[in-house]
């Protein structure tokens, strides 16, 4: 884990994976440079720890540099570098209120 999750307290929003490979990826510093390169990496780090350090997802900013947007079917979306976007899904039932969500799945980046 990064370091500062160490310092993080209190109820966070919960951050899953589809496969273990895939919470291996995003859990290492070092596979994620290797896979996405130093600058993507780095968003993707800040924006993992962003949502980590939220209590719900409605305390995720929607300015930039981050830009939570919402998609069809309870997706949503991050910006990382454009044109790259962190895509996840929202695990609340369907939810439609953002501070209800207290658990999101990353479907990946795109």
């Amino acid at each position: 884990m990064f370091p500062i999750a160490k310092r993080i307290t209190g109820a966070i929003l919960l951050i899953m994976f589809g496969s273990a490979a895939e919470q291996r990826l995003f859990s290492s510093a070092e596979l994620l440079d290797r896979r996405f390169g130093p600058k993507l990496s780095n968003n993707i780090k800040m924006r993992l720890l962003l949502l980590r350090a939220a209590t719900n997802l409605a305390m995720v900013p929607t300015c930039q540099p981050y830009s939570l947007k919402k998609l069809p079917h309870g997706e949503y979306t991050l910006d990382l570098l454009p044109p790259k976007i962190l895509r996840f899904t929202a695990d609340a039932g369907r939810s439609s209120q953002q501070s209800k969500i207290k658990a999101v799945k990353i479907l990946g980046v795109e």
